[in-house]
């Protein structure tokens, strides 16, 4: 220990002594560690770290997988038949995400909730003790049990500034009184960040047979003892195929399915998150070479400070370690600043992290993430300090002592592996351009895509209508007739119009239809819509093209005349494509209760009009079949209202406030933003993977450029005598100038083709990321190509145009 204590304390004045060398070590070091840990904290949050459950990995998420492959929400009855017939779960819970409630509390603005319903047994099954209290018990989520609810952490001390005596209390939902049970840990967030967690009841009409094709429930599962996911997948496709058998009309394109929670919860960005992984990696292997090539320049220049030391009796192993030491300080101090850095990078992704990115608030620097930074330290230290070191070990003696003291060009060997580290500096640069490439262009591509309407002007904002004030249909067309009409009049205003499922928000529900008049489907053939509730005036509202026919009137928004609908063109694309959809008769699978009926009504109508397709899940996402139906056929409490304006939106918002509030002043409005901003968030991850990517290769390309200059001015000074003899000979500054730069266009050439070839492994990897632009495309590489040699030819282009300007007589007498 103690000789090692010698080799830092001398390892750190040698490095004092040149303080611009380890400043730019330092510096390189710590922007390549910090970024890598700053990815790795990424990956370790959203990938590595288990989910804060008992035994997550037993923990199951359901679904119902439809004929294209993707994992959907169950109806009401798959759930019942699939709780009662699969074998491989102890526990089978259901929930519904995303819900809005509304929180009044006297003396306090009316507050908007994100709300879960959960079944009585969910945190149960989880396995998450509560902070305070205890989670729900078996009869609370029966239909006319007294009403209860667990707050999240974040809630409870925000709104009830952390009340040790909450449980018990009774607070307002929605109009309705509940009564606090719990109060849950801060490491839990699932599903989707809810505020607080309430009872999922069964209504009737959500196990009706008819609503077998309505897909609207999750469902998370707990393992037996002794089942394995695997099992547990067989399991349910054994049941969803006997399901598909007994009900082909509403599940002939459904089966079951089970995946692990964790899994499920992140695949959406497992690979692209890897692959930021793998590309930070390449920073740092860049830096670790650039750090490498500075090391080997400066042991040259202390060849005979080391001919010196092996000659009083100083044996290879200590001069190996006296410089290995020098690098692992090095290491050392750039990956404490670079652990600042992380914290920073990561400090900024959780505050303004992109929408869509699963489990972001558990994304932290823990003690994985400063081993993993500490480990990171110790690799680079040995990775860009071994070769250096060995290279000085071999100083001939003899040769050193004969040349007068002066110092050597450090030989061929070394000559050569700083070569040899420029081109893999410029191959991985090269891959790194080539994704970022890619990418830039993808995203181009994408922003450009015409969302199918006009996103100018216009404001949404979101509404949750309480049952207790609202219960009935009629309820809810009042108050959305009345602020309609009071929005209307607000100056500047041009049209106001409500709907359940806006552009960009992925809403919507999917169901069967069938058409009236042709014979039943195939099994494997069966139609699949989702259903828009929508006011009349919602298209012109929204600037979604007619393309045929009309849309529906105001009068045919609610029940009591022929019911109509309008679809959209992917509908008619996928089930018209030889005929006229107009006037045909759709039956859509699912009934509503008005509750003013003794029965549920049949939603469907005669398609009256086709309008152009609307991105309704993002940009990314091609459209999807589409049914609008009239607001007033299917009412529902969370609503969107879309307002184009005139005048600038930003004091608009204000005017909606008041105008909610006139009717109702407890309600909350929430989610209030421009539909510009809407369209821009639905690209918001592939935006944040580009600008992570291209940082990355810009960074890659600064620190090759830097080794090219490295590395050419090294050579340059090396060459002094003998530039200077060609230029005594009659070379002209033109003649040596293309010399010195041949010499690193060489480099950037070799390596250029070493990173094309190296390239092809990183495009497979972003094929799934990228959109409208081939994994190929030679554009793309053609482009990328030509800035590597431009940078590499400004970064040879400096030292050369100082060879051209040797002065012979200085030159031989330096010599």
């Amino acid at each position: 220990m103690s000789s090692l204590l010698h080799e830092l304390r001398c390892a750190a004045r040698k490095l004092s002594r040149t303080p611009g060398f380890t400043i730019v070590c330092v510096v390189t070091l710590a922007l390549a560690i910090g970024a890598t840990t700053a990815v790795f904290s990424i990956v370790n949050g959203v990938l590595l770290e288990p989910l804060p459950f008992r035994d997550p990995g037993q923990v199951m998420a359901l679904g119902s997988l439809n004929k294209d492959g993707k994992l959907v929400h169950l109806s009401g009855p798959d759930f019942i038949d699939y709780r009662g017939q699969t074998h491989s779960f102890s526990a089978v819970a259901p929930f519904i995400d995303g819900n809005s409630a509304n929180l009044s509390v006297p003396g306090a603005e009316p507050r908007r909730l994100n709300a879960a319903e959960v079944g009585a047994n969910f945190f149960d099954l989880l396995g998450v003790p509560m902070e305070l209290g205890r989670g729900f018990i078996a009869a609370e989520d029966k239909k006319g049990a007294q009403r209860v609810a667990v707050l999240s952490d974040h809630l409870w001390r925000e709104q009830f500034a952390a009340d040790l005596h909450i449980v018990g209390r009774v607070i307002s939902i929605n109009g309705n009184d509940y009564t606090v049970v719990g109060v849950a840990r801060p490491s839990l967030t699932y599903p989707s960040t809810p505020d607080l967690w309430t009872p999922f009841t069964f209504e009737p009409w959500m196990i009706e047979p008819d609503n077998r094709g309505a897909h609207f429930i999750n469902a998370v599962a707990r393992l037996r003892p002794g089942v394995t996911p695997d099992a547990a997948r067989r399991d349910m496709k054994m049941v969803g195929d006997r399901l598909r058998a007994e009900y082909p009309k509403s599940n002939a394109s459904f089966g079951g399915t089970a995946e692990v929670l964790q899994t499920r919860m992140v695949e959406t960005a497992s690979t692209a998150l890897l692959t930021m992984l793998g590309a930070v990696g390449f920073v740092l292997l860049i830096a670790c070479a650039n750090v490498a090539n500075l090391m080997l320049v400066r042991a040259a220049g202390r060849e005979s400070e080391i001919a010196v030391r092996t000659a009083l009796g100083a044996g290879r192993g200590r001069i190996i370690r006296q410089l290995v030491a020098e690098s692992l300080l090095l290491s050392a101090t750039g990956a404490v600043i670079g652990a600042a850095i992380a914290a920073w990078i990561v400090d900024g992704v959780v505050a303004f992290g992109p929408q869509g990115l699963p489990r972001l608030t558990d994304i932290s620097i823990d003690g994985r993430v400063l081993l993993f930074s500490a480990a990171l330290a110790l690799v680079t230290g040995l990775v860009f300090g071994l070769v250096p070191a060995f290279h000085a070990a071999r100083t001939n003696l003899g040769e050193v002592l004969k040349s007068g003291m002066r110092g050597s060009s450090g030989g061929r060997a070394a000559q050569r592996t700083r070569s040899g580290l420029v081109v893999a500096e410029i191959a991985l640069a090269m891959v790194l351009l080539v994704g970022a490439g890619l990418l830039v262009r993808s995203f181009v591509k994408l922003s450009s895509v015409d969302p199918g309407f006009h996103p100018e002007n216009l404001l949404s904002f979101d509404v949750t209508l309480p049952t207790a004030k609202y219960p009935l249909d009629r309820d809810l067309r009042r108050f959305t007739d009345q602020l309609r009409s009071d929005l209307s009049q607000v100056p500047g205003v041009q049209s106001v119009a409500a709907t359940f499922d806006p552009p960009m928000s992925s809403h919507g529900m999917s169901v069967t239809f069938d058409i009236e008049g042709q014979p039943a489907r195939a099994a494997d053939k069966r139609m699949i819509t989702g259903v828009l509730p929508a006011t009349a005036n919602l298209f012109a509202t929204l600037g979604i093209p007619l393309v045929k026919g009309r849309t529906f009137s105001a009068a045919e928004e609610n029940w009591g005349v022929p019911p109509v609908v309008v679809v959209n063109q992917a509908l008619v694309r996928r089930y018209f494509p030889n005929e006229d959809p107009i006037g045909k008769r759709i039956t859509l699978g699912y009934t509503h209760d008005t509750i003013a009926t003794t029965s549920p009504v049949t939603a469907g109508g005669t398609i009256v009009g086709v309008v152009a397709d609307v991105r309704q899940d993002g940009l990314r996402a091609e459209p999807a079949p589409a049914t609008y139906v009239g607001w007033g056929t299917l009412p529902i409490n969370d609503m969107t209202f879309v307002v184009r304006s005139r005048d600038d939106l930003a004091t608009l918002t204000g005017a909606v406030r008041e105008r909610v509030h006139g009717i109702d002043s407890a309600m909350p409005i929430y989610d209030v933003q421009t539909m510009e901003h809407a369209v821009s968030e639905s690209i918001a991850q592939p935006r944040f993977y580009t600008l992570l990517l291209g940082a990355f290769a810009s960074l890659a390309l600064l620190l090759a450029a830097l080794g090219i200059y490295g590395v050419i001015s090294y050579s340059v000074s090396q060459r002094t005598r003998e530039l200077g003899i060609r230029i005594a000979l009659g070379a002209t500054k033109k003649r040596v100038t293309r010399l010195v730069l041949g010499q690193g266009l060489t480099l950037a050439l070799v390596g250029a083709v070493a990173g094309i070839v190296a390239a092809q492994w990183l495009v497979r990897l972003l094929s799934a990321m990228l959109y409208g632009v081939g994994a190929g495309d030679l554009t793309t590489f053609a482009l990328v190509s030509a800035a590597l040699i431009g940078v590499a030819w400004l970064a040879s282009y400096l030292p050369a145009r100082r060879a051209a300007r040797v002065d012979p007589v200085v030159a031989m007498r330096a010599e």
